[in-house]
């Protein structure tokens, strides 16, 4: 294993911040201020922050976002777990590519399994948001034995929907997001970022972000076309698949999240073998920024206990 220390002295003592929030948020628009990484993966070097010592914790990041995305969740995490929160291919902080983007569930899949291996400190808990949810289900799926326990934050698993209304449903998200591909292709990334925002959150919530998420989100704009042209490639996870699965799973849903996600969600409760599931209030898709706090609760509860629910029929 390869690791490259990226981190400089800290600078927070001089600027004589209040507020945890605020120091957080420097770090994140700043993050040479935080313990950067590169770990070499067989010729791809991922970017990645370690906090933290005991069982091991891997974050996966979804879409426009980075291993930045994380912090407010890793902050409380590291108390008692080893937490590595890494930037997925093509996503800021790793080197750009020449060339067009090769974005594909199989690359980032192949990327996580290389990780956990190289880092040698598995197996791991894994916790993933949206794309990096269905990355981080599949390797739960191919390799069980590198997983401790999986937490779902509305996974992007379409092949898991079998109802017609539910096929229906992710027809018109096609639809939808067809249009941010076409904007992210056109060179209008600004446009592409807030319709998407619109369609997986609901309603118009850029503005609202704070700026360390607005800069995140701004930083990996150029992921979004590439990542949209496989967004509804089929996995391997499916009905018959699922009732095999053998990783205790959380399932974390925000009160507010289009039907979309729901429907995913309401599957894989129903077909995971031994799966939780918490709803976050006045949260939508990207509740790790709308709600940190019960997020970071639920899955330090979830870790703590790891009790399924039981078998269950689909």
């Amino acid at each position: 294993m390869e690791t490259k220390d990226l981190s400089e002295p800290s600078l927070s003592s001089n600027r004589g911040l209040d507020r945890a929030d605020d120091e957080l948020g420097w770090q994140v628009v700043n993050p040479n201020l935080t313990a950067l990484k590169r770990i070499d993966i067989g010729g791809l070097e991922l970017t990645y922050i370690e906090q933290g010592k005991g069982p091991l914790v891997v974050l996966v990041h979804g879409a426009l976002g980075d291993c930045r995305s994380w912090s407010r969740q890793a902050a409380l995490l590291a108390q008692q777990y080893h937490v590595i929160s890494y930037s997925r291919r093509h996503h800021h902080l790793n080197s750009s590519p020449d060339g067009p983007i090769d974005y594909s569930y199989r690359r980032h899949v192949d990327d996580l399994i290389s990780l956990i291996r190289a880092l040698g400190f598995g197996p791991a808990h894994l916790v993933g948001h949206s794309y990096g949810a269905t990355v981080a289900a599949l390797v739960a799926m191919e390799h069980p034995e590198m997983v401790n326990s999986l937490a779902l934050s509305e996974p992007s698993l379409f092949s898991i929907l079998a109802h017609s209304q539910d096929r229906l449903s992710v027809r018109f998200h096609r639809i939808a997001l067809r249009v941010v591909q076409k904007l992210s292709e056109n060179g209008e990334q600004g446009l592409a970022v807030r319709e998407y925002l619109n369609i997986v959150v609901g309603q118009d919530v850029f503005d609202g972000l704070a700026l360390e998420d607005m800069l995140v989100i701004n930083q990996n704009a150029h992921t979004l076309g590439p990542m949209l042209r496989t967004y509804f490639e089929p996995t391997e996870l499916d009905h018959s698949s699922a009732q095999k699965f053998a990783t205790p799973t959380l399932l974390i849903t925000g009160e507010r999240s289009p039907g979309i996600y729901g429907a995913i969600t309401r599957e894989l409760n129903q077909c995971l073998p031994t799966v939780e599931s918490v709803i976050l209030p006045k949260a939508s898709h990207v509740k790790q920024m709308e709600n940190p706090e019960s997020f970071g609760v639920a899955l330090m509860d979830f870790f703590a206990t790891t009790k399924g629910a039981g078998a269950k029929n689909c």
